[in-house]
């Protein structure tokens, strides 16, 4: 199994480097013929672009491979959209060696590595209310357009910043749409949302 790391001025991080003396750098840039499988790309997220654009044009140049996301700053929400553009695995950028093994072993055997925060908030959430049993299927249609349009945007990532910034609009704006949406759907938070969200 090869692997690479991806990032835009990052040196390869000292956990990665010490689990995987041959890992190779790698840019946006790279082309990488592999076959399906035998290769891992470990993808530095960065700020300012969401994961999905991020993931979905590696994923164009390195088709045969499988991502795992790196974060410097991990959170529930980023690890969904990591998840939604069918990533096998989400870690912390400065993960220790031991951990990083761990990543590889669990994705080499077709595996998805969650991490513990995550699943424990899966874990622990409680049965979906009656009313979002119903919406469920068309949680669409009880939003307006704009309002769907956040909900699709929370769901693969972007945060209240980014999705201003696509949709034109100011972030106090996007805080109302978020709420009305949240208070529609009859859900709590946002990860509740992603979840509804990103599989429909």
């Amino acid at each position: 199994m090869m692997h690479y790391f991806c990032s835009d001025g990052m040196e390869i991080p000292m956990g990665l480097a010490k689990a995987f003396p041959q890992i190779q750098m790698v840019d946006q840039r790279s082309t990488l013929h592999v076959s399906s499988g035998a290769a891992i790309v470990w993808l530095h997220l960065r700020p300012g672009r969401t994961v999905g654009q991020q993931v979905q044009a590696l994923k164009q140049q390195v088709p045969g491979a499988y991502f795992v996301g790196m974060s410097d700053l991990p959170n529930d929400l980023e690890a969904l959209a990591v998840f939604s553009v069918m990533a096998k695995g989400y870690c912390n950028t400065h993960a220790g060696a031991e951990v990083l093994l761990n990543v590889a072993s669990v994705v080499q055997q077709g595996g998805v590595w969650i991490g513990e925060s995550l699943m424990q908030k899966l874990l622990g959430m409680p049965p979906a209310a009656p009313q979002l049993d119903m919406v469920a299927e068309t949680w669409s249609g009880v939003l307006t357009g704009r309002e769907t349009e956040v909900a699709k945007a929370i769901a693969v990532g972007a945060t209240n910043k980014q999705i201003a910034a696509q949709m034109g609009i100011t972030e106090r704006t996007v805080k109302a749409h978020v709420g009305a949406v949240l208070d529609k759907l009859k859900l709590k938070n946002r990860l509740q949302l992603a979840l509804l969200v990103k599989d429909r």
